[in-house]
C-alpha cells in the first residue's frame, strides 16, 4: 500500500495560512519526509456559489500548485486528483502535463475525469453534453502530442495541422493516466488504456448530484473492481492497474474519535480487495495542524504497515 497526501484546500474561502509559497513547499517537504509517496491537488476553476455554500470548496490551479511541490522535493509523486479534461483544449493540457513532468524529473501522475458540475462547464464555455466525447478526443490528442511528432487532428471544436508539441514528458511514453469516477464507462476506459482508477466514496444521497454511482461499502467497491478486472481480462490485459481509494474508518488524526487500530483494520481490508494506494485522511485546519496530523498518520499508519 502506498499513500497520497492531499493539500488541505477543502474549504471556502481557503485558509490563508495555506496560500503562501512557504506553506506549499514546507507541506510538500513534510509529506516526502514522513513517507507519503505522492501529494495531490484537486481542481475547481469556476465553482458555482450555491455549490460552494452547500459543502463545496475552493481550489488552487493544480499544475501551478504542484510545480511548487515539485521544486521542494525530489521523489514525491505529483497527482492531479483530479483535473477535468474537457475544460481545456487538449494541446494546452498536454503542454501543462509535459512541462510539469519534465521539470519534476518524471513525477507526474495525471488523475483525470469528466467532471459533473454543469455551472462550471457553462462558465468555461464548454458543452456539458459533449463531455464524454471531448474526454475521449483529448486522450487521443494528448497521447499524440506527447510523442513530439507532428499531429494532424480534426477535433469537435479545433483543427490541428502538423502541430508539434515540445518538450515531451520525461515519463515515456507519457505519465501514468489515472481515471476518477465510479461509472462502468470509467472502469472500461481504465481497463482498456489507463494505468490507475480513483473511485470516489459516494453516499447514495449524493449519487444523483454527482452523476456517479453510489459507493459506500468495501463490498460495493469489490464488486466494482470485479467488473474492472473482468473487462481488463477480456482485453487480454496483463499490466497491473493501480487503485487509489479513501478510508474514513477510525476517523482522522487530530479528531477526538481517531482510532488508528480501526483504521488499520479497514486499510488491510481495502488492500485485500485490490486497493494499492490510499488517499490519506490526514488534513488540518491550519498549516501547523496539517503538519501534526500528517506526521501522526505517518507514525501510526504508514510506519506500521511498512514493518
Amino acid at each position: 500500500m502506498r499513500f497520497a497526501w492531499g493539500y488541505p484546500f477543502m474549504s471556502c474561502p481557503p485558509e490563508e495560512s495555506f496560500l503562501t509559497a512557504e506553506s506549499m513547499t514546507s507541506l510538500a517537504e513534510a509529506a516526502e519526509r514522513t513517507g507519503y509517496s505522492a501529494a495531490y491537488v484537486t481542481e475547481h476553476p469556476a465553482p458555482a456559489e450555491a455549490w460552494r455554500q452547500s459543502g463545496g470548496h475552493d481550489a488552487l490551479d493544480p499544475f501551478v500548485a504542484l510545480a511548487f511541490a515539485a521544486a521542494a522535493t525530489t521523489e514525491l509523486r505529483l497527482l492531479t486528483n483530479l483535473t477535468v479534461v474537457p475544460y481545456r483544449n487538449p494541446f494546452l493540457l498536454a503542454k501543462s502535463v509535459a512541462t510539469l513532468d519534465r521539470l519534476s524529473g518524471g513525477r507526474v501522475i495525471l488523475g483525470m475525469g469528466t467532471g459533473y458540475m454543469k455551472g462550471e462547464y457553462f462558465a468555461l464555455g464548454v458543452d456539458f453534453d459533449e463531455r464524454n466525447a471531448l474526454f475521449d478526443e483529448s486522450i487521443t490528442v494528448m497521447k499524440a502530442a506527447w510523442t513530439g511528432e507532428p499531429v494532424t487532428y480534426e477535433g469537435l471544436h479545433f483543427s490541428a495541422r502538423d502541430i508539434t508539441s515540445q518538450p515531451t514528458p520525461a515519463s515515456r511514453p507519457h505519465p501514468p493516466l489515472w481515471l476518477g469516477g465510479n461509472s462502468k464507462l470509467t472502469r472500461r476506459r481504465v481497463a482498456e488504456w489507463g494505468q490507475g482508477w480513483m473511485p470516489l466514496p459516494n453516499p447514495a444521497e449524493l449519487a444523483a448530484r454527482r452523476r456517479s454511482p453510489a459507493l459506500e461499502t468495501t463490498e460495493q467497491l469489490t464488486e466494482m473492481l470485479r467488473y474492472l478486472q473482468d473487462h481488463a481480462d477480456a482485453q487480454g490485459r496483463t499490466e497491473p492497474i493501480d487503485v487509489m481509494y479513501m478510508c474514513f474508518d477510525g476517523g482522522s488524526p487530530g479528531s477526538a474519535d481517531w482510532n488508528p487500530h480501526q483504521h488499520l483494520e479497514a486499510v488491510h481490508e481495502l488492500s485485500e480487495a485490490g486497493v494499492t494506494w490510499l488517499a490519506a485522511n490526514a488534513s488540518g485546519a491550519s498549516h501547523a495542524e496539517a503538519i501534526d496530523n500528517m506526521t501522526r498518520y505517518s507514525e501510526e499508519i504508514i510506519a506500521v504497515l511498512d514493518r
